[in-house]
């Protein structure tokens, strides 16, 4: 699942969920430039999810309720799926299974079946496999735990767990809550969080380990796993009433926490002794891991809601703004080192693998960067 890498960092060539791996640190091993060429831009709608890539290929589903399979070094589409419905979380690529979930009412005027579901679609064609009718819209993206099963927030408050080949419900486990977070794994254990304000921590049972309550809403902010040798691990989470979390993922316990007077509505990134918080307050916050001390924080021109996704080959981190910019930021110095403009808002996170870097804009389109190969006439 994670492979050969250091866990948590997502494999060079592949960032096959929201967030890279299945701790959703953000994280990739994958050489980017710190100031990356656009490769190729191509039409596939309005997309808030965040873009995937395995086995060669890009998948990108949008808030018109189509899933692309594209091919960046042909510059072609695969195959696009007409799916019926919003889809606003992140797929997740599984062998050869894409996972994706719907959002019925996510675009409030228009009328679509009234129904969401978890699908499972062979990438070869883009055929579905198997559906699962789930209640309540998601916003929530899969999660792949002990390599077979897919784990899901749903907003009818409840956590399901499913057969990743089948799509039959192996568990489910109710908060008292919206579950708009995404959950993520360790190798044993599960965490999500809910609107009731708690982030729980499950075993891949369903079973509660334990739960803690923060300062209000976990909404679209999803735990982020930090894994230290010198210590036991943290996770790293944000509230919709402007909190960042540091907890002890065996206990629970809160070990630090900042606050601002804005949502916290982005999934936190870390890498080695730094965690990265991106805010409504249009600001991305540089933290000591081990204390909360703040070593940089950087301004954009509006709120950010999208994840920042990194390098750390290049040192680099990028990510979009709602003011329609896409970033790339110095982890160490908090200093811009690109910026990219597009045609409209940019909630969706990058993914970066195999020396790219992708991204979807509200604009319609998906952006592709890398570094263009030297041609063989210069030397």
């Amino acid at each position: 699942m994670i492979g050969k890498q250091p866990l948590g960092i997502s494999d060079k060539h592949s960032w096959t969920m929201f967030r890279g791996s299945s701790m959703r640190t953000g994280a990739s091993a994958s050489k980017i430039p710190r100031k990356p060429s656009l490769l190729w831009v191509t039409e596939v709608g309005p997309s808030v999810s965040s873009p995937i890539f395995g086995d060669g290929t890009i998948y990108v589903s949008t808030i018109t309720g189509r899933i692309f399979a594209l091919n960046p070094s042909e510059k072609q589409i695969k195959w696009h799926l007409n799916v019926g419905s919003p889809l606003v979380s992140s797929p997740l690529l599984h062998n050869s299974i894409l996972v994706a979930a719907t959002y019925d009412s996510w675009i409030k005027d228009a009328s679509f079946t009234g129904k969401n579901f978890v699908l499972g679609i062979n990438t070869e064609d883009g055929k579905q496999i198997w559906g699962y009718e789930i209640p309540g819209d998601v916003f929530s993206s899969p999660c792949l735990v002990d390599d077979a099963i897919i784990v899901v927030g749903s907003m009818n408050n409840g956590i399901y767990a499913l057969e990743g080949y089948s799509g039959n419900v192996r568990w489910k486990f109710e908060t008292g809550g919206e579950v708009w977070s995404s959950p993520s794994y360790n190798g044993n254990e599960i965490f999500i969080g809910s609107d009731d304000g708690f982030l729980y921590c499950l075993d891949i049972d369903g079973k509660l380990r334990w739960k803690t309550k923060l300062n209000g809403k976990i909404r679209s902010s999803s735990p982020c796993l930090s894994f230290d040798e010198g210590q036991s691990p943290s996770v790293f989470i944000g509230t919709y009433n402007g909190g960042m979390f540091c907890l002890n993922q065996s206990t629970g316990m809160i070990r630090w926490s900042k606050q601002i007077p804005k949502p916290v509505m982005a999934s936190p990134a870390t890498i080695k002794d730094k965690v990265f918080f991106a805010a409504s307050d249009k600001r991305i916050y540089c933290f000591q891991v081990k204390d909360g001390s703040r070593i940089w924080d950087f301004e954009t021109g509006d709120k950010i809601w999208s994840s920042p996704s990194l390098s750390e080959y290049a040192g680099v981190m990028f990510f979009g703004s709602l003011d329609s910019h896409i970033y790339g930021i110095d982890i160490n110095t908090g200093r811009q080192t690109w910026k990219f403009p597009t045609m409209s808002i940019v909630d969706s996170s990058a993914a970066i693998a195999s020396n790219m870097m992708l991204i979807g804009s509200r604009d319609g389109l998906l952006y592709v960067f890398g570094s263009e190969t030297t041609p063989s006439y210069i030397r």
